[in-house]
């Protein structure tokens, strides 16, 4: 490989397809996961690349991580494929305490109760 073909293959555009790819194609999400976060190293403000993660947390039935990567990858810029996604999840409150993780038998009694008096 020359040294130009390596490095097009090193770019954080090729990794983050690659990430991408590896996941959806070959069940592969540790390691697509390891290449768009890369990525995201290498050019934080790529909102491609937080849509590729986002997916992979998708495809790996991790939904609050691919919340959060797309959540992160808006505010680098409002991308519209990651607004899709987000309507399709169906947007989360944060949880009542912030402190505790979102499935804490704390926060899920506190959401219901919350959601039942129509506080939420």
């Amino acid at each position: 490989m020359t040294q130009s073909a390596h490095k097009h293959a090193e770019s954080p555009e090729m990794l983050s397809l690659m990430g991408y790819s590896l996941a959806r194609e070959a069940g592969q999400f540790n390691r697509g996961i390891e290449l768009c976060v890369k990525a995201i190293n290498l050019n934080p403000d790529n909102p491609n690349h937080y849509l590729h993660l986002g997916r992979i947390y998708l495809l790996a039935k991790k939904k609050d991580h691919a919340i959060k990567v797309f959540r992160k990858g808006l505010k680098f810029h409002k991308d519209q494929r990651i607004m899709y996604e987000l309507k399709q999840l169906g947007l989360r409150r944060n949880p009542p305490f912030k402190s505790l993780p979102r499935g804490h038998v704390i926060n899920r009694m506190a959401g219901k109760i919350l959601h039942a008096l129509s506080l939420r």
